[in-house]
């Protein structure tokens, strides 16, 4: 079952049409995910993946693009490169850390470089965080979980 699926079975059982502004049974949407890496052939493989999964994938290449979509609407889940080519991908992250607890998406922080040196060039990177390369399904089952635990 995908993660779209299990979404949906989970909240076919809500008691009310008021979960998260969406039909509870049969009507609510995929969990949407913002993807915000500038690497073209890791950015297929991951939408290939998420999509895959039943993930409502949009994607971003630089901070500005992910800075607007987060402006745009609500977003379930990001998954943040913070070294963009704009140098921008430290601001995003900072957006993210100001979103607050209530309402926030969930994020995970891709990087080529270690949790330390990550931490250092960026600031508080969350608790989640994976050292690329990485096996793309391992990020979509990290998803999936935070999801479910979320009840998104």
């Amino acid at each position: 079952m995908t993660c779209g699926e299990r979404w949906l079975a989970h909240w076919s059982d809500a008691e009310s049409d008021e979960v998260m502004g969406t039909e509870a049974a049969g009507g609510a949407a995929p969990p949407k995910v913002l993807l915000v890496e500038a690497d073209e052939s890791l950015t297929r493989m991951l939408r290939v993946s998420l999509a895959a999964s039943g993930l409502d994938v949009t994607q971003a290449t630089c901070g500005d693009e992910a800075l607007r979509a987060l402006e745009r609407g609500p977003t379930d889940a990001v998954i943040l490169d913070p070294g963009l080519p704009d140098g921008l991908g430290g601001t995003v992250l900072r957006r993210l850390r100001q979103l607050g607890q209530e309402g926030a998406p969930i994020w995970v922080v891709i990087s080529a470089l270690d949790y330390q040196e990550t931490t250092r060039r960026y600031g508080p990177v969350g608790d989640h965080f994976l050292t690329m390369p990485f096996d793309p399904w391992v990020l979509v089952g990290l998803l999936e979980r935070l999801l479910l635990e979320r009840g998104e």
